[in-house]
């Protein structure tokens, strides 16, 4: 068949794949030949439910139904619709702002609570989606340069904003169907960001391989799941990962069949590389780098990298590091925004000025800074809104977080700049303990002042019980700063 749309590649997989598992969300698993055919009935049900092209439906559909999460996907690109997932965990007001923003028709889900006021034409559940497979639209008419996905981001900066996916963006990942390339992956990835969806959700039609998902995270169940599944990957993001490795029984758990280790989509502290090399020495461990906005896909393809603060691989062509005035930066060590080219670039929904201000001839500003080494590879030294001028000095939050990271008694930290009336900005940090650990701010400075620069060494250390942190596990700094510039008062004021 000519393969046109993502939707396609599925159908061409239950072919090859008929009775592989695609899909196993621990309580139900489906084999590609019945993802392919319920996408078609429930595709067909949707169409004959009065959906037309390019109508978006909502999908917030928990992990716990990441197999009817695959399948309403899916119909949804063969109704000719576009699939619009939302994470169970966003706020009704969250859920709201973002339904008027996308303005959806129908949604499915497993929640219904949760869309029960937004007005939707009809609302199904998971249970009994709608299925009609003569109502089936013809697959060769629909467009296959239309837009696939919406999904939702807001990195850590607040508003959501919807990132468009279209079908050529999601088909350029598209491989044979060479049954020895085929691969399985745990992870326990929201099924409606980035990594989960177009890493997960899609991965089963893009690669062949196996997608294997925890219903909800704890690192006993994960560490359990390796051992029933034996996947020959495990996807972990950094704060899962060190709670796997915290874990008193982790040690006893037989990763052997393991053969890779990928993390991403936040900084991965180096004493975690460390840990788990340790622990797991004849796992490849890899570090990743993306964004929902696309133009970014790097990862590291080496232990020696790895094992570097902050490296995610070898800058490749489609990336650069510009400077403010928006030059090319060639020189190693020098600090400037990512850049990304893509050749589907994306969009903000409805947002042109937004989409502007991100996306530029193929270029997509990613806000990241970084710097590239003697060795030629990528360091992400964090975002450029997170830089800290502090008397004139420019100063990476990252750098500060892998220091404190690296002492025993820290189980996490995050770093960020606070106004300051002299310094313009200063140092603070916010950090968690590592079970049974008992440690003083006052210590930690010592601390620093032994591994950093003096202007580099925190101010202010608040040690709290958790950081907190967004569904897609990235430490929400901006909930930090209010409360990390009061205890600077507070301190400048006890002086």
């Amino acid at each position: 068949m000519d393969v046109r749309r993502i939707s396609d590649a599925l159908k061409v997989r239950a072919a090859h794949q008929r009775d592989q598992v695609a899909h196993d969300d621990t309580r139900r698993l489906i084999t590609f030949a019945q993802w392919d055919r319920e996408a078609d009935e429930i595709g067909g049900g949707l169409a004959a439910a009065g959906l037309r092209a390019g109508d978006r439906v909502f999908l917030p559909i928990s992990n716990a139904r990441a197999v009817e999460m695959a399948i309403a996907v899916f119909a949804v690109f063969r109704a000719g619709g576009i699939a619009v997932p939302i994470n169970t965990r966003f706020s009704p007001k969250e859920v709201r702002d973002y339904a008027g923003l996308v303005e959806p028709r129908f949604a499915i889900t497993d929640v219904p609570d949760l869309v029960a006021d937004l007005g939707l034409e009809t609302v199904w559940h998971t249970d009994a989606m709608p299925r009609d497979l003569a109502a089936l639209p013809d697959q060769a008419a629909l467009d296959p340069d239309a837009d696939a996905e919406i999904l939702a981001t807001s990195g850590t900066t607040g508003k959501i904003k919807g990132v468009v996916v279209s079908h050529p963006d999601l088909m350029a990942g598209v491989t044979g169907t060479n049954l020895d390339r085929s691969r399985s992956t745990l992870h326990a990835l929201p099924l409606t960001g980035s990594g989960g969806n177009l890493g997960i959700v899609m991965l089963p039609a893009r690669g062949g391989a196996t997608a294997f998902t925890q219903p909800k995270f704890d690192p006993k169940g994960f560490l359990e799941l390796v051992r029933e599944k034996r996947p020959d990957l495990v996807y972990l993001v950094p704060s899962m990962l060190r709670l796997v490795l915290d874990h008193p029984d982790v040690a006893d758990y037989d990763f052997a069949g393991v053969k890779y280790l990928m993390t991403g989509t936040a900084p991965l502290p180096n004493d975690s590389v460390v840990r788990a090399l340790k622990l797991w020495p004849h796992v490849r461990m890899r570090n990743s780098y993306g964004m929902s906005e696309g133009g970014i896909g790097i990862g590291t393809s080496t232990q020696e990298q790895v094992l570097k603060p902050g490296c995610v691989g070898k800058l490749p062509a489609h990336m650069q590091l510009r400077d403010e005035d928006d030059r090319v930066i060639t020189q190693a060590n020098v600090v400037g925004e990512i850049y990304g080219f893509q050749k589907h670039p994306r969009r903000y929904w409805r947002d042109e000025e937004a989409t502007a201000a991100s996306f530029r001839g193929g270029w997509t500003k990613t806000g990241d800074l970084g710097f590239v080494d003697e060795d030629g590879d990528l360091i992400v030294c964090g975002r450029s809104k997170e830089l800290i001028i502090r008397g004139g000095y420019n100063i990476t939050p990252l750098e500060i977080e892998t220091v404190l990271h690296q002492h025993p008694a820290v189980k996490d930290a995050a770093v960020v700049g606070i106004d300051h009336d002299v310094l313009g900005e200063d140092v603070a940090a916010a950090i968690t303990l590592a079970g049974g650990a008992s440690i003083s701010a006052d210590e930690l400075a010592h601390y620093c002042r032994e591994h950093l620069a003096d202007n580099k060494v925190p101010r202010t250390i608040v040690i709290l019980d958790e950081l907190p942190h967004n569904p897609n596990g990235k430490v929400l700094k901006r909930e930090l700063k209010p409360l990390l510039a009061e205890a600077a008062a507070q301190r400048r004021a006890a002086r």
